[in-house]
């Protein structure tokens, strides 16, 4: 049930951090008069001066309507980005570059909406079955042992009766990480003695161990952009004429299209035949949309964007490697 509430939490702060970025809420009917916050003259909707709203509620129904607006309402844009960003990537990535960005969700909201919609999606995929497998190792643990097995002495034999059966091919993959530490099997050796004590600590319970890295993931995704930045400046550093800036958007709306794949990909998990046959092609999107909107976005030639797809494909695994190594280490050692 825990996973369920997180995964509901995290659609919550999904829709409310999007909306947030988007815009500043409802403004209310115009009053005259001096801004609240800056004590300028108000002249619109609008304070000219700080942006605040002229118009302030101060009632537990505009409070509930805000909410609400922030979970449901996040506007139109919506349904003019996603289509682009699945179907038209370069068309979004250079028009919101060159400043057409009125009718667009921007990408750094349209990233965090997804990427808190893909952890509550894998958190609702996925929940259910760790609470099962807890259960199921409590239970397992708790088998009968025999009398001879009792009284015999300290061997592996002795041990795997005591110790949770795990099958090779069905087995729990938490219970075969348990039964590998606690026989010695998993070894753990950064360097660093205190950083080891604390991986060792987090081991004894892989369960636990599991959630710190997944909650690390979506705290720290935002950290992808900074670990990708340096490559994709790489493959452009001899063009003139583009900014971090424009690389930045190209992450973003790059990471947001990922993110959604990967929200579909684990929807379609529940219909296994569908899925197998669906993956390969899922998967082949991702180089295909990055050489799409590589084109698109910095107006490159079809030999340009060819040769740099295979290329920042790299350039991708190398980053994820990183990202990942960062997030273990941040999981099992926060």
């Amino acid at each position: 049930m825990s996973g369920e509430i997180e995964a509901a939490g995290a659609a919550v702060t999904a829709g409310l951090v999007a909306g947030a970025i988007e815009r500043g809420g409802p403004a209310g009917e115009h009053v005259h008069g001096a801004c609240p916050n800056c004590g300028a003259e108000l002249q619109g909707e609008f304070c000219s001066a700080c942006g605040q709203p002229a118009h302030l509620h101060r009632t537990l129904g505009h409070m509930i309507e805000e909410f609400l607006h922030g979970i449901l309402h996040f506007d139109t844009r919506a349904w003019r980005t996603l289509p682009l960003l699945v179907f038209r990537p370069g068309t979004l990535t250079r028009e919101y570059i060159h400043g057409k960005r009125a009718r667009y969700i921007s990408p750094l909201a349209m990233f965090l909406l997804l990427i808190f919609t893909m952890f509550a999606v894998f958190a609702f995929a996925g929940g259910a079955s760790i609470g099962v497998t807890r259960e199921a190792s409590v239970e397992t643990s708790e088998a009968p042992v025999t009398p001879e097995a009792a009284a015999a002495p300290e061997t592996a034999v002795a041990r795997d009766a005591r110790q949770p059966k795990v099958d090779p091919e069905k087995g729990d993959i938490f219970q075969q990480i348990r039964a590998a530490y606690e026989d010695g099997d998993l070894k753990v050796d950064t360097g660093v003695e205190f950083l080891d004590e604390k991986i060792k600590h987090k081991l004894e319970n892989p369960e636990l161990a599991f959630y710190k890295i997944q909650n690390a993931a979506y705290k720290f995704a935002f950290l992808l952009v900074p670990i990708s930045l340096p490559f994709l400046w790489l493959l452009f550093c001899w063009k003139r004429g583009l900014t971090l800036f424009d690389h930045t958007v190209y992450i973003l709306y790059s990471l947001s299209y990922v993110s959604l794949l990967f929200i579909v990909i684990s929807l379609l998990s529940a219909w296994p035949g569908v899925f197998g046959f669906s993956m390969p092609w899922l998967l082949l999107s991702i180089p295909v949309h990055a050489y799409f909107q590589m084109k698109g976005g910095y107006s490159l030639g079809w030999f340009s964007a060819l040769w740099r797809t295979p290329v920042l494909m790299l350039f991708a695994t190398i980053g994820l490697a990183f990202f990942l190594i960062a997030i273990i280490l941040l999981g099992l050692t926060g």
